[in-house]
Protein backbone atom coordinates (compact mmCIF):
# COMPACT_ATOMS: atom_id res chain seq x y z
CA UNK A 1 0.00 0.00 0.00
CA UNK A 2 1.55 3.29 -1.10
CA UNK A 3 -1.08 5.85 -0.07
CA UNK A 4 -3.11 4.68 2.94
CA UNK A 5 -6.21 6.87 3.21
CA UNK A 6 -8.79 6.61 5.96
CA UNK A 7 -12.22 7.62 4.74
CA UNK A 8 -15.88 6.81 4.23
CA UNK A 9 -16.53 5.02 0.93
CA UNK A 10 -20.22 5.93 0.95
CA UNK A 11 -19.57 9.64 1.45
CA UNK A 12 -16.89 9.57 -1.25
CA UNK A 13 -19.22 7.95 -3.81
CA UNK A 14 -21.98 10.47 -3.03
CA UNK A 15 -19.52 13.30 -3.64
CA UNK A 16 -18.34 11.75 -6.92
CA UNK A 17 -21.78 10.87 -8.29
CA UNK A 18 -22.74 14.40 -9.49
CA UNK A 19 -19.42 14.62 -11.34
CA UNK A 20 -19.95 11.44 -13.37
CA UNK A 21 -21.86 11.44 -16.66
CA UNK A 22 -23.62 8.22 -17.58
CA UNK A 23 -22.21 6.62 -20.73
CA UNK A 24 -24.96 5.50 -23.08
CA UNK A 25 -22.62 3.44 -25.27
CA UNK A 26 -22.77 -0.06 -23.80
CA UNK A 27 -20.75 -1.88 -26.46
CA UNK A 28 -17.70 -2.33 -24.21
CA UNK A 29 -19.80 -3.61 -21.29
CA UNK A 30 -21.84 -5.94 -23.47
CA UNK A 31 -18.67 -7.36 -25.04
CA UNK A 32 -17.38 -8.50 -21.65
CA UNK A 33 -20.78 -9.64 -20.43
CA UNK A 34 -21.08 -11.85 -23.51
CA UNK A 35 -17.56 -13.20 -22.94
CA UNK A 36 -18.37 -13.95 -19.29
CA UNK A 37 -21.58 -15.76 -20.24
CA UNK A 38 -19.68 -17.77 -22.86
CA UNK A 39 -17.05 -18.82 -20.33
CA UNK A 40 -19.66 -19.71 -17.72
CA UNK A 41 -21.61 -21.76 -20.24
CA UNK A 42 -18.68 -23.67 -21.78
CA UNK A 43 -15.96 -23.93 -19.14
CA UNK A 44 -17.84 -23.79 -15.85
CA UNK A 45 -21.01 -25.36 -17.22
CA UNK A 46 -19.06 -28.36 -18.54
CA UNK A 47 -18.69 -29.69 -14.99
CA UNK A 48 -22.43 -29.92 -14.37
CA UNK A 49 -23.66 -31.34 -17.69
CA UNK A 50 -24.62 -35.03 -17.62
CA UNK A 51 -23.46 -35.25 -14.00
CA UNK A 52 -26.79 -36.06 -12.40
CA UNK A 53 -26.05 -39.81 -12.46
CA UNK A 54 -22.32 -39.82 -11.62
CA UNK A 55 -21.36 -41.62 -8.40
CA UNK A 56 -19.57 -40.51 -6.28
CA UNK A 57 -21.33 -37.17 -6.51
CA UNK A 58 -19.48 -34.52 -8.47
CA UNK A 59 -19.23 -31.47 -6.20
CA UNK A 60 -19.83 -29.05 -9.07
CA UNK A 61 -23.23 -30.61 -9.75
CA UNK A 62 -24.14 -30.49 -6.06
CA UNK A 63 -23.21 -26.79 -5.89
CA UNK A 64 -25.36 -26.03 -8.94
CA UNK A 65 -28.37 -27.72 -7.32
CA UNK A 66 -27.74 -25.73 -4.13
CA UNK A 67 -27.70 -22.54 -6.20
CA UNK A 68 -31.11 -23.44 -7.68
CA UNK A 69 -32.73 -24.09 -4.30
CA UNK A 70 -31.22 -21.44 -2.02
CA UNK A 71 -33.14 -18.25 -1.33
CA UNK A 72 -32.63 -15.23 -3.56
CA UNK A 73 -31.35 -13.26 -0.55
CA UNK A 74 -29.48 -16.08 1.24
CA UNK A 75 -26.24 -15.49 3.12
CA UNK A 76 -23.55 -18.00 2.13
CA UNK A 77 -20.52 -18.64 4.32
CA UNK A 78 -17.75 -20.78 2.85
CA UNK A 79 -14.82 -22.68 4.29
CA UNK A 80 -11.36 -22.22 2.86
CA UNK A 81 -10.49 -24.98 0.39
CA UNK A 82 -12.28 -26.48 -2.59
CA UNK A 83 -15.60 -25.15 -1.25
CA UNK A 84 -14.39 -21.66 -2.12
CA UNK A 85 -14.10 -22.82 -5.73
CA UNK A 86 -17.56 -24.42 -5.85
CA UNK A 87 -19.17 -21.35 -4.26
CA UNK A 88 -17.38 -18.83 -6.48
CA UNK A 89 -18.24 -20.73 -9.67
CA UNK A 90 -21.73 -22.05 -9.06
CA UNK A 91 -23.51 -19.89 -6.45
CA UNK A 92 -24.82 -17.02 -8.54
CA UNK A 93 -24.90 -13.52 -7.03
CA UNK A 94 -28.39 -12.08 -7.37
CA UNK A 95 -27.70 -8.62 -6.04
CA UNK A 96 -29.40 -9.60 -2.79
CA UNK A 97 -27.30 -12.60 -1.74
CA UNK A 98 -24.35 -12.10 0.60
CA UNK A 99 -21.09 -14.06 0.64
CA UNK A 100 -18.75 -14.39 3.63
CA UNK A 101 -15.47 -16.24 3.15
CA UNK A 102 -11.75 -16.15 3.84
CA UNK A 103 -10.42 -16.15 0.30
CA UNK A 104 -6.80 -15.11 0.81
CA UNK A 105 -5.77 -16.12 4.31
CA UNK A 106 -6.20 -19.89 4.17
CA UNK A 107 -7.97 -19.85 7.53
CA UNK A 108 -9.87 -23.13 7.56
CA UNK A 109 -12.98 -23.87 9.62
CA UNK A 110 -14.39 -20.37 9.24
CA UNK A 111 -17.74 -21.18 7.58
CA UNK A 112 -19.77 -22.35 10.59
CA UNK A 113 -18.60 -19.58 13.00
CA UNK A 114 -19.31 -17.03 10.25
CA UNK A 115 -22.76 -18.55 9.76
CA UNK A 116 -23.53 -18.32 13.48
CA UNK A 117 -22.70 -14.61 13.46
CA UNK A 118 -24.61 -14.01 10.23
CA UNK A 119 -27.70 -15.78 11.59
CA UNK A 120 -27.69 -13.79 14.83
CA UNK A 121 -27.36 -10.58 12.80
CA UNK A 122 -30.07 -11.64 10.32
CA UNK A 123 -32.59 -13.74 12.26
CA UNK A 124 -35.16 -13.87 9.47
CA UNK A 125 -32.76 -14.61 6.64
CA UNK A 126 -31.64 -17.94 5.21
CA UNK A 127 -28.00 -18.65 6.13
CA UNK A 128 -26.14 -21.49 4.38
CA UNK A 129 -22.80 -22.72 5.71
CA UNK A 130 -20.76 -24.54 3.03
CA UNK A 131 -17.91 -26.69 4.33
CA UNK A 132 -15.59 -29.46 3.32
CA UNK A 133 -15.11 -32.29 5.79
CA UNK A 134 -11.56 -31.09 6.55
CA UNK A 135 -12.53 -27.60 7.64
CA UNK A 136 -15.80 -28.67 9.25
CA UNK A 137 -14.06 -31.20 11.52
CA UNK A 138 -11.66 -28.55 12.86
CA UNK A 139 -14.44 -26.64 14.66
CA UNK A 140 -16.94 -29.43 14.99
CA UNK A 141 -17.89 -28.25 18.48
CA UNK A 142 -19.71 -25.26 16.92
CA UNK A 143 -22.48 -27.71 16.06
CA UNK A 144 -23.33 -27.56 19.76
CA UNK A 145 -23.53 -23.76 19.58
CA UNK A 146 -25.96 -23.97 16.67
CA UNK A 147 -28.03 -26.58 18.52
CA UNK A 148 -28.00 -24.69 21.83
CA UNK A 149 -29.36 -21.48 20.32
CA UNK A 150 -31.60 -23.35 17.83
CA UNK A 151 -30.19 -21.26 15.01
CA UNK A 152 -31.75 -22.17 11.65
CA UNK A 153 -28.35 -22.41 9.95
CA UNK A 154 -28.31 -24.87 7.04
CA UNK A 155 -24.99 -26.73 6.84
CA UNK A 156 -24.07 -28.21 3.46
CA UNK A 157 -21.10 -30.52 3.89
CA UNK A 158 -19.05 -31.56 0.84
CA UNK A 159 -17.45 -34.73 2.22
CA UNK A 160 -14.72 -36.25 0.04
CA UNK A 161 -12.61 -37.58 2.94
CA UNK A 162 -9.59 -35.59 1.77
CA UNK A 163 -8.08 -32.12 1.92
CA UNK A 164 -8.83 -31.41 -1.73
CA UNK A 165 -7.13 -28.05 -2.12
CA UNK A 166 -3.93 -29.24 -0.45
CA UNK A 167 -4.01 -32.35 -2.64
CA UNK A 168 -4.29 -30.25 -5.80
CA UNK A 169 -1.47 -27.95 -4.68
CA UNK A 170 0.81 -30.94 -4.10
CA UNK A 171 0.04 -32.43 -7.52
CA UNK A 172 0.77 -29.26 -9.51
CA UNK A 173 4.06 -28.98 -7.62
CA UNK A 174 5.06 -32.43 -8.87
CA UNK A 175 4.41 -34.25 -5.60
CA UNK A 176 2.20 -37.32 -5.22
CA UNK A 177 -0.40 -36.46 -2.59
CA UNK A 178 0.56 -37.60 0.90
CA UNK A 179 -1.13 -37.27 4.29
CA UNK A 180 -4.23 -35.54 2.93
CA UNK A 181 -6.75 -38.39 3.09
CA UNK A 182 -8.84 -38.87 6.23
CA UNK A 183 -11.08 -41.76 7.31
CA UNK A 184 -14.84 -41.48 6.65
CA UNK A 185 -16.88 -39.95 9.46
CA UNK A 186 -20.63 -40.17 10.06
CA UNK A 187 -21.25 -36.44 10.51
CA UNK A 188 -25.00 -36.96 10.25
CA UNK A 189 -24.82 -39.19 13.32
CA UNK A 190 -22.90 -36.53 15.24
CA UNK A 191 -25.36 -33.82 14.22
CA UNK A 192 -28.37 -36.00 15.06
CA UNK A 193 -26.89 -36.70 18.51
CA UNK A 194 -26.86 -32.93 19.07
CA UNK A 195 -30.53 -32.69 18.11
CA UNK A 196 -29.95 -31.35 14.60
CA UNK A 197 -31.83 -32.59 11.56
CA UNK A 198 -29.28 -34.44 9.42
CA UNK A 199 -29.27 -36.43 6.18
CA UNK A 200 -26.50 -38.28 4.35
CA UNK A 201 -26.63 -38.23 0.54
CA UNK A 202 -24.65 -40.61 -1.67
CA UNK A 203 -26.75 -40.56 -4.86
CA UNK A 204 -26.93 -37.40 -6.99
CA UNK A 205 -30.66 -37.80 -7.60
CA UNK A 206 -31.23 -37.42 -3.82
CA UNK A 207 -29.47 -34.05 -3.50
CA UNK A 208 -32.44 -31.88 -4.39
CA UNK A 209 -34.85 -33.59 -2.02
CA UNK A 210 -32.37 -33.52 0.87
CA UNK A 211 -31.69 -29.81 0.45
CA UNK A 212 -35.39 -28.97 0.09
CA UNK A 213 -36.12 -30.85 3.32
CA UNK A 214 -33.25 -29.12 5.15
CA UNK A 215 -34.40 -25.67 4.02
CA UNK A 216 -37.92 -26.42 5.22
CA UNK A 217 -36.78 -27.47 8.72
CA UNK A 218 -37.62 -24.95 11.45
CA UNK A 219 -34.16 -24.98 12.98
CA UNK A 220 -30.65 -26.12 12.15
CA UNK A 221 -30.05 -28.80 9.54
CA UNK A 222 -27.06 -30.61 8.04
CA UNK A 223 -26.80 -32.32 4.65
CA UNK A 224 -23.71 -34.51 4.22
CA UNK A 225 -22.91 -34.94 0.52
CA UNK A 226 -20.48 -37.78 -0.25
CA UNK A 227 -18.50 -36.32 -3.15
CA UNK A 228 -15.81 -37.57 -5.49
CA UNK A 229 -12.35 -37.25 -3.85
CA UNK A 230 -10.70 -37.33 -7.29
CA UNK A 231 -12.65 -34.36 -8.67
CA UNK A 232 -10.13 -31.61 -9.41
CA UNK A 233 -10.77 -27.93 -9.95
CA UNK A 234 -9.23 -26.87 -13.26
CA UNK A 235 -8.11 -23.22 -12.93
CA UNK A 236 -9.28 -20.67 -15.53
CA UNK A 237 -5.70 -20.27 -16.75
CA UNK A 238 -3.32 -23.23 -16.78
CA UNK A 239 0.41 -22.50 -16.81
CA UNK A 240 3.15 -24.62 -18.30
CA UNK A 241 4.65 -25.13 -14.86
CA UNK A 242 1.36 -26.52 -13.55
CA UNK A 243 1.12 -28.98 -16.45
CA UNK A 244 4.74 -30.04 -15.93
CA UNK A 245 4.23 -30.48 -12.18
CA UNK A 246 1.00 -32.44 -12.58
CA UNK A 247 2.55 -34.73 -15.21
CA UNK A 248 5.53 -35.34 -12.93
CA UNK A 249 3.28 -36.13 -9.98
CA UNK A 250 1.19 -38.58 -12.02
CA UNK A 251 4.36 -40.25 -13.29
CA UNK A 252 5.49 -40.79 -9.72
CA UNK A 253 2.07 -42.18 -8.78
CA UNK A 254 2.19 -44.67 -11.66
CA UNK A 255 5.80 -45.72 -10.96
CA UNK A 256 4.88 -46.32 -7.32
CA UNK A 257 2.15 -48.74 -8.35
CA UNK A 258 -0.74 -46.31 -8.41
CA UNK A 259 -1.83 -46.90 -12.01
CA UNK A 260 -5.42 -47.47 -10.91
CA UNK A 261 -5.56 -44.16 -9.04
CA UNK A 262 -4.18 -42.28 -12.05
CA UNK A 263 -6.76 -43.89 -14.36
CA UNK A 264 -9.63 -43.11 -11.96
CA UNK A 265 -8.51 -39.51 -11.68
CA UNK A 266 -8.39 -39.21 -15.46
CA UNK A 267 -11.88 -40.69 -15.83
CA UNK A 268 -13.22 -38.38 -13.16
CA UNK A 269 -11.88 -35.19 -14.72
CA UNK A 270 -11.32 -35.56 -18.47
CA UNK A 271 -15.06 -35.46 -19.13
CA UNK A 272 -15.05 -31.92 -17.71
CA UNK A 273 -12.49 -30.47 -20.11
CA UNK A 274 -14.53 -28.05 -22.26
CA UNK A 275 -14.59 -28.76 -25.99
CA UNK A 276 -14.39 -25.88 -28.49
Amino acid sequence: MQYPIHGDVGATLKALQPLVTRNTDRRYVEKWVDKHNDLMGKTVGAYTRNAEKLVPIHPEYAASVLDDLAADDAVFTTDTGMCNVWTARYINPTGRRAFVASMLHGSMANALPHAIGAQFANPGRQVVSISGDGGFSMLLSELLTVAMYKLPVKIVLFDNSTLGMVKAEMLVDGLPDFGVDVPPVDYTGIAAAAGIHAQRVEQPEDIRGALETAFAVDGPALVQLITDPLALSVPPTITGEQIKGFALAMSKVVLNGGVGEAVRMAKSNLRNVPRP
